[in-house]
């Protein structure tokens, strides 16, 4: 049975929790590019799900994924699983392999698509106290649950996805094998399905552009820094052959300009987004030559406000 690749189905958004406002009207599940979560919304597969052989579906992740042959380093974050014993993943409909419909308890439900939160891009919810008064708790009423982002890296990391399909474990076997979709276009022998290449594989169903988890725009001009400060020859983040800093807490609307010790102006960035706080810059000057090794200054213009501070390359 020929299954369409999951690559051409695949949405990966992100959303906020809680309500969105469009038009004054309130949309409780409303998508669109926004700060805090990183959510994948998939849809079901109707025809990969009627094959006995079907075991569920897996999500991986990968951040800066620094190549188109390379799935080695792509992480399994997420199975939702039809093996046995594995009951508690799958918490959908099953379909109906004559029918393709999607039934619950008897019933043709509408459950085709999938939303899935990424628990390392949501935080946690952790208890605070109610009002501080000169950095000392003041103690009226209860504490208060908010929620956290996660510690770790700096949110600008570029994150793709990808979902295959698990193929069903027979009574002997516990492997947990990929499910073996042939491309019937593209056989060695046009007769043998055994010949062709698998479409149910990390690459081919990765996500075509990465998604940046970002904590947000921010207001206070003096949380803006320069990561990683200092900077020596390369960052987490950087692709191949390429080099790059990130301002950081940054509002949604402001000017960043460059400078040497000395004064003259390096390069100059604009940074106007709703959704992300920080800005790239590729360590090249205004001509487009790398900026030696040296102290630099950054001065970040929003409003009628400024802040200057100072951050390092090394080479």
């Amino acid at each position: 049975m020929k299954v369409t690749p999951l690559h051409d189905r695949l949405i990966v958004q992100r959303i906020e929790e809680g309500e969105q406002t469009v038009g004054g009207i309130i949309v409780p599940d409303s998508v669109g590019a926004r700060p805090r979560t990183v959510t994948m919304r998939f849809r079901r597969d109707r025809r990969a799900e009627a094959r006995p052989d079907f075991g569920g579906y897996r999500i991986y992740r990968v951040v800066n994924f620094n190549g188109p042959s390379d799935s080695t380093r792509m992480v399994l974050i997420r199975r939702f699983s039809r093996q046995a014993g594995d009951e508690r993943t799958w918490n959908f409909s099953v379909v109906n392999d004559t029918t393709l419909d999607f039934k619950c308890r008897g019933q043709v439900v509408d459950d085709s698509v999938v939303t899935f939160v990424d628990p390392d891009s949501s935080g946690n919810y952790v208890k605070v106290c109610r009002e501080y008064v000169n950095g000392v708790c003041k103690v009226i009423g209860d504490s208060i649950m908010v929620l956290r982002a996660p510690p770790g890296p700096h949110d600008g990391f570029r994150t793709w996805y990808s979902i295959t399909y698990e193929a069903r474990n027979n009574s002997l076997d516990g492997g947990y094998a990929d499910l073996f979709v042939p491309d019937l276009a593209n056989c060695a022998t046009p007769s043998d399905p055994s010949t062709c290449p698998n479409l149910n594989h990390k690459l081919l169903n990765l996500t075509a552009e990465p998604v940046e988890p970002t904590g947000g725009p921010t207001s206070d001009l003096e949380s803006v820094i320069v990561v990683p400060n200092p900077f020596r020859a390369n960052a987490p983040w950087d692709s191949p052959g390429a080099n790059e800093v990130h301002f950081t807490n940054l509002p949604n609307d402001a000017r960043i300009k460059i400078y040497t010790v000395a004064g003259d102006l390096v390069a100059e960035l604009s940074h106007n987004d709703r959704v992300r706080d920080f800005e790239r810059w590729n360590l090249k000057n205004q001509n487009g030559r790398d900026v030696a090794s040296g102290i630099y200054v950054f001065r970040v213009e929003a409003s009628s406000f400024t802040f200057q501070d100072r951050f390092i390359v090394i080479r």
